[in-house]
């Protein structure tokens, strides 16, 4: 996983992203889209969930605020994304290119106060907004959940929550921050359903999923 993220963070650098560079992310529940979000954060960049499940009016807000110059989908996932002016990396087709990168880690000049991700909010009160989080936020949040669970509870944690959440970032960033195994769900009530649904260990979803 460390050596994949690295080598796309490396083309994501040739491709000019570093700290304050907006990258979005279109891209199906898988691998893929762990490596994805890795890589942004290696190469210094700060990322921007676009859902493959929003409405298309909502994606073509969210790419027309934004205005980041670089977008990493899949091919399949071109035609529901609204036009935009993105340098488009397909993550599903240019993998010979990215392994032709390096797999150590890149040199990382992030600062706490540098841009991690950017949220759209639900627009439940007008026009949706960019809600931009920085490093620190983050990194507080992890040091906090490292701290309150144990490696236990978090040795198998359902990943169930759209990128487009925060929640996300704990499911995501706080299990592999501390060793624990990321189990990805297209959402909570696909628990029953997979695979690995006896090595899940703890579930952060809302009431009515439950």
């Amino acid at each position: 996983l460390n050596q994949k993220a690295n080598q796309l963070a490396h083309y994501l650098r040739i491709l000019g992203v570093k700290p304050e560079t907006l990258v979005g992310i279109c891209v199906d529940r898988s691998l893929e889209m762990i490596i994805a979000l890795l890589s942004v954060l290696k190469a210094g960049g700060a990322y921007i969930p676009l859902d493959p499940a929003y409405p298309q009016a909502r994606l073509a807000s969210i790419a027309e605020d934004a205005q980041f110059p670089v977008l990493l989908t899949q091919k399949h996932l071109i035609e529901l994304l609204p036009r935009h002016q993105a340098e488009t990396v397909y993550l599903d087709s240019n993998w010979q290119t990215f392994a032709e990168q390096l797999t150590d880690n890149p040199v990382n000049n992030i600062q706490l106060n540098n841009l991690a991700y950017v949220l759209y909010t639900s627009g439940s009160t007008g026009k949706p907004k960019g809600v931009a989080i920085e490093h620190r936020n983050t990194v507080a949040l992890i040091n906090w959940a490292s701290e309150f669970f144990t490696s236990e509870q978090l040795k198998g944690v359902l990943a169930s929550t759209s990128l487009c959440f925060d929640l996300s970032v704990f499911e995501l960033f706080v299990t592999l921050s501390c060793g624990g195994k990321v189990i990805l769900a297209r959402n909570a009530l696909q628990l029953p359903k997979l695979k690995a649904a006896l090595e899940v260990t703890l579930i952060n979803t809302v009431p009515s999923a439950i």
